[in-house]
């Protein structure tokens, strides 16, 4: 049993070498609608990677948004030490809330000096117009809104204010952009499923003596279609290659520019990305490739 399962291998792998073999050689025979395959299916995984940069990108910058957010009560005028301190106390019983910090007016204004410095209207002030406050962080950014009217609520607050608004206007570009480029991937992808199919089909019309011949002494029809399903997948291969190397470039190039000009801007490094990138390039490439081989050895090798 087990030296016909050895006997086996060097059968397989002769087949394997040779399906690659004819793969190749119908890549270099059809050269010039080899390369239209090729930058077909690029054009795709360049709008598909742009968009997984895209997405990465903004759902970072949503996460670090949604990190930062937290929720502002200014406090009415006049409230003693005791009052304050069981306001904070029943703002910590609220579901939701991880941490409860008391800022004083005078601490507040002094925050607006170190962010906007001492000259124009705060130099000339003559009394201090903010109040005190507590700034409340929650242990689950989903909890911003309950917990927000919860504060509210209470009494001794005048009023409540947080940034979710901006994280939903993100999350909702987020959504926006993904469809918008899932729209053009799902396009370009059909038309280059049809640009490798006519690649096929002109190689199974050059080869169709061939074909003919190796059905006459008993060629599988399998045996017969999988050079040329190969070939799709190369054509796929060689297209997420190009398109790794130029999306990986320009991003590095695109980051670098940013964070110079950006620099509060929560950027991915390269090297977060590439691996997830290479990865769902290769991926979408091959079954494009493979895709419009399928199409082609079904319809011209039906027989």
């Amino acid at each position: 049993m087990r030296s016909r399962h050895n006997d086996r291998l060097p059968t397989i792998a002769g087949a394997l070498a040779y399906f690659g073999a004819e793969a190749v050689s119908g890549v270099r025979r059809n050269g010039l609608m080899s390369v239209a395959a090729i930058t077909t299916v690029m054009v795709v995984l360049l709008s598909v990677g742009a968009s997984i940069l895209i997405g990465v990108n903004l759902a970072n910058i949503a996460g670090a948004l949604e990190a930062d957010v937290q929720i502002v009560a200014f406090l009415r005028d006049g409230q003693s030490p005791d009052a304050v301190a069981l306001l904070q106390r029943r703002v910590r019983e609220i579901s939701g809330v991880a941490a409860v910090r008391f800022v004083s007016r005078a601490e507040a204004l002094n925050r607006l000096r170190q962010s906007f410095g001492d000259d124009g209207a705060l130099a000339n002030l003559d009394a201090n117009p903010l109040p005190d406050s507590l700034e409340i962080r929650v242990l689950d950014p989903q909890q911003l809104g309950a917990v927000a009217g919860a504060v509210r609520g209470l009494p001794g607050v005048d009023d409540v204010t947080y940034g979710a608004q901006v994280v939903d206007r993100l999350l909702a570009l987020t959504r926006g952009v993904r469809i918008l480029m899932v729209s053009a991937g799902i396009l370009l992808g059909a038309v280059a499923v049809v640009v490798v199919v006519n690649t096929i089909r002109l190689t199974v019309i050059a080869r169709r003596q061939e074909i003919e011949i190796m059905g006459l002494v008993g060629a599988t029809r399998w045996f017969i279609r999988w050079p040329f399903l190969i070939e799709g997948m190369l054509h796929g291969v060689a297209a997420a290659g190009a398109s790794a190397v130029l999306l990986s470039g320009g991003y590095a190039l695109t980051v670098a520019r940013l964070g110079a000009s950006l620099p509060f801007l929560p950027l991915l490094p390269v090297q977060h990305v590439v691996g997830v990138l290479i990865a769902a390039l290769v991926l979408v490439g091959v079954g494009v490739g493979g895709a419009g081989s399928a199409i082609a050895v079904r319809r011209f090798l039906a027989g």
